[in-house]
């Protein structure tokens, strides 16, 4: 289990012990590399002395008196509260997370019923009085962390029998996965975004890529024609450098294409939230990554039914326009005993080919700069077919351990092509398969809240290419029937430890700890075949293009933080990260063809590093938390980078180079900024929030595709064949491709802006995010370890007879001859305001996005990928109409203007949808 956000202060001695409250600080910062030996032995080490830090033995528990219980709740704990306005309900659910009190409701609460936001330092019990103040309702202990709400006229002597009760636990809402309370984003000191569920329902999306469009500082690549995510945070994208999981289990899966190669596929319909970390990777889920960690947490048993159901379930139900055709979901759960509880969930979707926006029909211009149109460049073959599904188990298997099982599944049939033209199609049934166990323990200790992860992902993408004709109807390149497959297995474990130091100069004073450990592998293999219709293409060129191997990331890490009075915190950490990647290559060239085998290059890498990172938080009022960062990483090649071979499909005759030199890329990121929270700010029970950062990255040995020469290069003479008695002779090199690392650094500087408004009955947000990146530079060609002709990397012209001697070059290792690196747009700006009118049962909104895109796409010359698009702006509207308690409609206009545009962000030729319509009816049940 994770922890809530924003938790309480830590009690001082003599206080009443809190129960299972995870701490005091309201973030949860911590650093440095422990080894496993230390995760294994200290949780025993300090649960022998948990009684030495405010925990009450059982036996003590059992004999309490109810005048005790309730002078013990009573008694004098205090705690910093910062609660918002919000129904009676999630306030107690706060409070629990706060105090670690559990919390037992006899009977309904009414959900009208909004409890006043307040914040500062009290007891418990003057909290609990607040909260109930003017309910009818009043509470009485159980025991020592537990209260009961009851109404007025019920005795208040304790009762060992409560009817119908329904208990809000100190682990409440602490869920599988991330936590993803958004007032965390104003309350934690770095770079962090969350998208909840009512976010992604209210405009629905054609695809998951749809859901991250409002969120500062992330961006998605790829285009509608293919369901899978690339998502892109501060300028980094693919192949690991953001961690992109479900339910905590990678998704590591790559296929090299045109375009993006690194893909996620999950269906919004099953999400619940999703949380972008741009700035702590010193946590599970940091080995290997250096840009961000997204969470895409899927529905569980809390998520499905309300609250005091002991089952139910949910239904959503949306047909639109611009074929749209149909998407629907259905979600159930029960709580099957108090030690276990299942969910399950079912969701279809079929979409067809959708129209392109007709306002504005300029899309992009190539790096030739030849201009495109959606005359030229159609959203054909944009249909897809997608049926997804989860099962979940959460047992409680003793009083301070939880178990949570899960599967997520999810199969996708759809076409797509990655050329201008769309001639090229390519038909694809995308499987990908999930399993997760998670186990937590979290005793009555303060220094113990173990949290352990085991996972295994499987991406399977079964390809069809049909053969291709040309205009006479002569075959030119062979069908070809290829299987991707990806297996990523992996575990990490972690744990929590806090100590309150006591009173330092009038304030509180606490530490903590986080440390652990974690380790993932990814297999990969590629099985195609063509169908031989007497065309060009081999087996081998799309087996080497997504090469199969094998590759090993393990690390730790451990980070400290010292707090004093939830006003000044300060942290520094280490991680410590190790690769290893093996497999069998082979290059070739014109002497050496790949139809013979070309000439065997095994390829083994492997790396280490210690990264430190540290920072800083002040709250120098109520409100206004200023906070600087500072941190590096390290970033393991991937088994597409390290291992690609073979050649490009067709008679294209580039071949493709394995690097087995390359090298890990290592990040440095600088990140300053300020939190703002403030409630009743214009009138009562409003409130204000808004996040400004700015970070600047600098990245060495960063891992690009660029042209490189041949080993050998092609001699011609006059007379021919070449003798020393030649008149003439030219000498060209050969063209290949690899990855390579740029020499030069790549520097992406950054600034987010999060602004949000509520007054209840109306609200206003947006966000801004701006972007420089440099991600041109120049780099090594010569990838082999092999002998070059003298000459490789150049072409020679010579006439003897007129001493010309006229040598061209180098030729490769330069900006301009980088196939193509992929950025976010220089300035994107989102808006989003509406109306909440009839007791909050009738939603008015609208959505904005104006985007300007990336004038440096560090784009090749010599090749045909994007060079700039043009800005584009686009309007939503959204609304929803609760009928009922158990019913709902919404409707939604996506693209309301029919602008016409690319998404800006590189690896894309589609125009997006024009304008769609959706209505959507949901029920719970």
């Amino acid at each position: 289990m994770g922890y809530m956000w924003g938790e309480g202060r830590a009690p001082v001695p003599g206080e009443m012990a809190p129960g299972r409250r995870s701490g005091l600080l309201s973030q949860k910062l911590a650093a440095t590399a422990l080894s496993g030996c230390l995760l294994v032995v200290m949780p025993h080490m300090v649960l022998a002395a948990s009684t030495d830090v405010g925990t009450v033995p059982e036996a003590a528990i059992a004999t309490v008196t109810a005048t005790e219980l309730a002078q013990a709740v009573s008694s004098d704990p205090s705690f910093r509260f910062d609660i918002p306005a919000q129904t009676l309900t999630s306030a107690l659910v706060e409070y629990s997370r706060i105090t670690g009190i559990d919390v037992v409701i006899d009977g309904d609460l009414s959900s009208n019923h909004v409890t006043p936001a307040f914040k500062g330092e009290m007891t418990a019990n003057q909290a609990l009085d607040s909260l109930l103040n003017g309910t009818g309702l009043t509470w009485q202990a159980l025991d020592s962390h537990t209260v009961s709400i009851v109404t007025v006229h019920v005795d208040q002597s304790l009762s060992p029998v409560v009817t119908a009760p329904v208990t809000i636990t100190s682990y409440a809402g602490r869920g599988v996965g991330v936590d993803a309370d958004p007032e965390t984003v104003y309350e934690t000191p770095g770079g962090l975004s969350v998208v909840t569920r009512d976010d992604m329902q209210k405009v629905p999306g054609r695809e998951a890529r749809d859901i991250f469009g409002q969120v500062a500082g992330v961006d998605i690549s790829n285009d509608a024609r293919d369901p899978g995510l690339t998502v892109n945070v501060r300028g980094q994208q693919e192949m690991g450098r953001v961690n992109v999981n479900i339910d905590g289990a990678r998704q590591n899966y790559n296929q090299t294409t045109h375009g993006t190669t690194s893909r996620v596929y999950v269906d919004p319909a099953l999400l619940a939230n999703v949380t972008i970390d741009k700035t702590n990777m010193n946590q599970s889920g940091g080995a290997g990554t250096s840009a961000g960690i997204v969470t895409l947490r899927t529905l569980n048993t809390d998520d499905i039914l309300d609250f005091g159901e002991d089952w139910g379930g949910k239904v959503n139900l949306s047909h639109g326009t611009n074929n749209y055709n149909f998407a629907g979901d259905a979600s159930v759960a029960a709580r099957v005993s108090p030690k276990l509880d299942i969910a399950a969930a079912m969701s279809r979707k079929t979409i067809g080919n959708y129209r392109a926006g007709s306002r504005n029909p300029e899309l992009f211009t190539l790096s030739s700069g030849k201009e495109y149109t959606t005359e030229n460049s159609r959203p054909e073959y944009t249909f897809s077919r997608q049926t997804s599904g989860l099962l979940k188990a959460n047992i409680q298997l003793t009083d301070d351990q939880e178990l949570h099982l899960g599967y997520v599944g999810s199969m996708v049939d759809y076409a797509k092509t990655s050329d201008v033209t769309n001639l090229y199609t390519d038909f694809n049934e995308t499987q990908t398969h999930t399993l997760t166990a998670k186990h937590n323990w979290n005793p009555d200790s303060e220094l113990i809240d173990l949290n352990t992860n085991l996972y295994w992902t499987r991406t399977k993408n079964h390809q069809n290419r049909p053969a291709r004709y040309n205009s006479s109807g002569r075959v030119t390149t062979d069908s070809f029937s290829t299987d991707y497959t990806l297996d990523t297995a992996g575990a990490d474990i972690a744990n929590s430890s806090d100590w309150y130091l006591g009173k330092l100069a009038g304030g509180s004073s606490s530490i903590r700890f986080n440390y652990g450990t974690e380790f993932f592998q990814d297999k990969a293999k590629t099985d195609s075949s063509t169908g031989g219709e007497g065309g060009s293409g081999e087996d081998y060129q799309l087996e080497g293009s997504t090469p199969g191997g094998k590759r090993d990331v393990y690390g730790g890490f451990l980070k400290t933080t010292y707090d004093w009075d939830e006003m000044f915190q300060v942290y520094g950490g280490l991680r410590y990260d190790r690769y290893q990647l093996d497999g069998n290559a082979y290059w070739c060239d014109t002497a050496h063809p790949c139809t013979s085998g070309g000439v065997p290059y095994d390829v083994n890498l492997s790396d280490q590093k210690v990264s430190p990172s540290f920072g800083a938080s002040v709250t120098p009022f109520d409100g206004i938390q200023f906070f600087a960062n500072y941190r590096k990483n390290m970033r393991a090649p991937t088994i597409a980078e390290a291992m690609i071979k073979g050649e490009h499909i067709g008679d294209v005759g580039i071949p493709f180079y394995a690097n087995g030199n390359l090298q890990s890329e290592e990040s440095e990121t600088k990140e300053i900024g300020v939190n703002f929270k403030f409630d009743d700010v214009l009138q009562k029970h409003d409130r204000f929030r808004a996040k400004f950062t700015y970070y600047r990255t600098k990245i060495d040995n960063y891992v690009t595709l660029g042209y490189v020469p041949e080993p050998t290069t092609n001699v011609s003479c006059i007379p021919s064949p070449c003798t020393p008695s030649y008149i003439g002779r030219t000498i060209t090199t050969n063209q290949a491709a690899a990855m390579v690392n740029l020499t030069d650094p790549v520097y992406i500087n950054g600034s987010e802006f999060d602004l949000n408004y509520d007054a209840d009955m109306y609200y206003l947000g947006g966000t801004l995010t701006l972007n420089d990146v440099d991600l041109k530079g120049n780099y090594n060609p010569f990838v082999l370890n092999t002998a070059y002709d003298e000459y490789a990397n150049y072409q020679l012209d010579e006439v003897k007879p007129a001493n010309l001697f006229n040598l061209t070059g180098p030729i490769y290792g330069n900006g301009g001859t980088l196939y193509g690196i992929y950025a976010p747009p220089k300035r994107k700006i989102t808006l989003d305001g509406g109306l909440r009118l009839f007791d909050r049962n009738l939603i008015l909104g609208m959505r904005a996005t104006f985007v300007e895109p990336q004038d440096n796409f560090g784009s090749s010359n010599i090749s045909t990928v994007v060079g700039k698009y043009f800005s584009y702006r686009i309007f939503d509207f959204y609304s929803s109409y609760k009928i009922n308690d158990h019913v709902a409609v919404r409707l939604a206009v996506n693209n309301f203007l029919d602008e016409a545009y690319v998404q800006g962000s590189g690896g894309t030729y589609a125009a997006a949808p024009g304008r769609t319509g959706i209505l959507t009816l949901s029920g719970n049940f």
